[in-house]
């Protein structure tokens, strides 16, 4: 083979191998999570799930982010929740959980459904080791009662991961990630982790990660 064919065969190759290794995120495989991440190494580090873990997505909406977190997890429990209980019907779930298995087998990951309400998640008290707010921080019209709620359901020492971004609904508030930072102190959440690609700015993406205290 000539050398610079050769050559570029071999950056080609090494190209290859690290998008596979690194694969780059796409809504249609992880779900709106997608915003927030490049690669599943990045997102596998982030949450840093375990096995045994209890875990919710409040305002999953379809659900759809399981696909990801199903791709890194084995023998997790996932409740997929929401207020919106024909966007979350048990048709849509089944279908999110019928893809899942596709996703990965076998599935060892465990799938429940909750429907709640704009003043309470309907989450079985004291009994996450995580809950994850993506994109549903800002929807949240009774703040209080939500964030007063979504302690009551974590486990001693659990933890809140809140990864916002700018909504452009009149009606909602956006908060940067200091503001939210702020805010969580009020609600007996302190601070583990701050990123993100404009942590400072209300229009950017920024992930955050509180600890129950």
């Amino acid at each position: 083979m000539d050398k610079k064919l050769f050559i570029l065969f071999l950056i080609a190759l090494i190209g290859l191998t690290s998008a596979t290794l690194n694969p780059k995120f796409s809504y249609k495989i992880y779900g709106n999570v997608a915003n927030f991440f490049e690669t599943e190494n990045d997102f596998r580090n982030f949450f840093d799930f375990h096995t045994g873990d209890t875990i919710a997505e409040v305002g999953a909406l379809h659900g759809e982010n399981m696909y990801g977190f199903t791709i890194v997890t084995d023998s997790v429990t996932f409740y997929v929740q929401d207020i919106d209980s024909i966007a979350l019907s048990q048709t849509n779930f089944d279908k999110v959980v019928k893809h899942c298995k596709k996703l990965k087998k076998p599935l060892t990951n465990k799938f429940y459904r909750c429907i709640g309400t704009a003043k309470q998640t309907n989450l079985p008290d004291n009994s996450f080791d995580k809950i994850l707010l993506i994109m549903t921080f800002h929807e949240f019209t009774f703040m209080d009662e939500m964030m007063t709620d979504i302690y009551k359901k974590l486990k001693p020492a659990g933890q809140l991961y809140i990864l916002e971004t700018h909504c452009f609904t009149s009606t909602h508030k956006n908060y940067t990630a200091n503001e939210t930072i702020e805010m969580m102190k009020k609600y007996n959440f302190s601070l583990l982790k701050k990123d993100g690609k404009d942590i400072n700015n209300s229009s950017g993406l920024y992930r955050t990660v509180f600890k129950k205290i």
